[in-house]
């Protein structure tokens, strides 16, 4: 019993002696830098990657055939659709088919892919 006694007052003695000494350290630490207002996040764009297969001036759209697929979308550009070749400004004349082409855009309300920049890269 007396054992036991002695145990909880030490115990008590030692936390009663450490609450000093967590308090200046507590006091040291920097307060939290005030949050910064969120940004509006960009809508990321989707990404479509291939080998052009048709060119429709007329109706503003590429057959892209997707890179390790057997498949084939249609890309529809605009007035306002980047066009680069290699990175560099470019245009549609050179988009030509068996060329490798990374489209970036979004589907529209009809279901087809608008494209909002056309990098060409050389044949695939």
């Amino acid at each position: 019993m007396r054992r036991c006694l002695l145990s909880a007052m030490g115990l008590s003695l030692g936390v009663v002696l450490a609450l000093p000494m967590v308090a200046p350290i507590k006091a040291q630490e920097k307060p939290a830098p005030a949050a910064k207002p969120a940004k509006p996040a960009k809508p990321a764009e989707d990404r479509l990657d291939g080998t052009v297969k048709s060119v429709d001036k007329k109706a503003k759209a590429l057959t892209v055939r997707l890179r390790g697929k057997n498949l084939e979308r249609q890309v529809i550009y605009d007035d306002n659709t980047k066009f680069t070749y290699r990175n560099k400004a470019a245009s549609l004349d050179d988009v030509k088919e068996e060329r490798r082409v990374i489209c970036l855009g979004k589907l529209n309300d009809k279901g087809q892919f608008m494209a909002t920049r056309v990098d060409v890269r050389d044949k695939g």
